[in-house]
């Protein structure tokens, strides 16, 4: 009803002056279009936050294994240039460098550079912070370790 009337007389007001029910919905319906909008993005963006962070971890778990794999049998510690030329870490790993980044970040592994580049620090050691040998555990009692 584009027409009102006046309150204080009984004329119509203009048209650009009257109340619009409809464009007053339509306001209500599209301000709230750019929430819902945003929602979907937020909730977007976190399913992508956590299919990362999956792979990621994925990824960190492999990298433990790969470690003992292609490394030292004894111990946890393999050269950054032979785990770079294993060819199965080759076809795993998007990023095998940004992986181990993440993973010293996390406390995972450690290792003495700032960077890893195939070639110039092909010889710089990668070691597991977790010692105890892949697919066991330690249980710590009283300060003795024991292996279960």
């Amino acid at each position: 009803s584009k027409s009102s009337k006046s309150p204080m007389t009984s004329k119509p007001l203009p048209s650009h002056l009257a109340f619009d029910d409809d464009a007053a919905s339509r306001e209500e319906e599209s301000s709230a279009r750019p929430q819902r909008q945003q929602n979907m993005i937020m909730s977007n963006s976190a399913s992508i936050v956590n299919e990362v962070e999956e792979r990621l971890n994925n990824e960190i778990e492999q990298l433990k294994k790969d470690i003992w794999r292609v490394g030292d049998p004894e111990k946890p510690q393999v050269a950054f240039g032979e785990l770079f030329d294993d060819e199965q870490t080759q076809q795993h790993y998007e990023g095998l460098a940004a992986t181990l980044k993440a993973a010293k970040k996390r406390g995972i592994v450690t290792y003495k550079s700032p960077i890893l580049l195939k070639g110039a620090h092909d010889k710089v050691m990668v070691n597991l912070v977790d010692t105890s040998p892949q697919g066991e555990s330690e249980t710590t009692t009283n300060g003795v370790s024991s292996k279960e």
